[in-house]
C-alpha cells in the first residue's frame, strides 16, 4: 500500500512540474510556437473498421437499354471520396483502386415480373474532397433477366458499389474502401 501511495505521489509531482513547465513555455513566442508544432505532431486520425478511413460513393442510375431483347444494360454514374493509404498518408491514385458495381432490375412484363441482376468490375478515380466535387465515373452493367425477358418501358433499378485500395499498393494490410448504394430508381429501358 505504501508503494502505491509513493507512486501516486511521484506521478502527481511529475504531472504538476510538467504542467508548470508547459505554462511557463507558453508565455514566450518561441515556446508558444514550439508547443503548436509539437501539438500538430501529436494528432492522430483513427477510424474504426478499415484501413485509415474509407468514405462514401454517390451512385446515380441514368437509364438502361435493351440488350438482345432479353437483358438490360444499366447506365450508372458514381463519384467516390478520396482514399488515403493508412500507412503513408499518401492519396491512393486511380490506377491503384478497384471494386465492383452491382445492379438489380425489376419490370412488370404482362402478368409476371422480370427480375435481373448484374455485376461489373470497376477501377474508379476516387478523388472527391471537401474542396473538389470529384471525377464522375461511369459504367454500364448488364442485368441478366431471370425468367421473363426485359422489354422496352419502365422498370425499377438499384445499384450497389464499392471500391478499395489495391492490396499490392497498400503499405501493409488492408487499405481503405468507399461504398454506397443508389435509391431505388424508376428508369426507362430503351432500345
Amino acid at each position: 500500500m505504501k508503494l502505491l501511495r509513493r507512486s501516486a505521489l511521484a506521478l502527481a509531482t511529475v504531472a504538476t512540474i510538467g504542467t508548470g513547465a508547459v505554462l511557463a513555455l507558453s508565455t514566450t513566442s518561441f515556446g508558444a510556437a514550439f508547443l503548436r508544432h509539437a501539438s500538430h505532431n501529436l494528432v492522430v486520425d483513427a477510424r474504426a473498421g478499415g484501413g485509415g478511413g474509407g468514405g462514401t460513393m454517390t451512385i446515380t442510375i441514368t437509364g438502361a437499354s435493351l440488350v438482345a431483347r432479353v437483358d438490360a444494360s444499366v447506365h450508372v454514374t458514381y463519384v467516390c471520396d478520396q482514399m488515403y493509404d493508412p500507412f503513408t498518408g499518401a492519396p491512393v491514385p486511380a490506377s491503384e483502386t478497384s471494386g465492383s458495381m452491382s445492379v438489380t432490375v425489376q419490370q412488370r412484363v404482362g402478368n409476371s415480373v422480370a427480375n435481373g441482376f448484374g455485376n461489373a468490375n470497376i477501377m474508379p478515380a476516387c478523388d472527391r474532397t471537401p474542396f473538389f466535387a470529384g471525377t464522375p465515373n461511369s459504367v454500364d452493367v448488364i442485368a441478366m433477366a431471370n425468367g421473363a425477358p426485359f422489354k422496352k418501358g419502365s422498370a425499377v433499378a438499384q445499384a450497389f458499389g464499392n471500391a478499395c485500395e489495391n492490396p499490392s499498393f497498400s503499405s501493409g494490410g488492408f487499405g481503405p474502401c468507399d461504398s454506397g448504394q443508389s435509391d431505388p430508381t424508376v428508369i426507362t429501358i430503351s432500345k
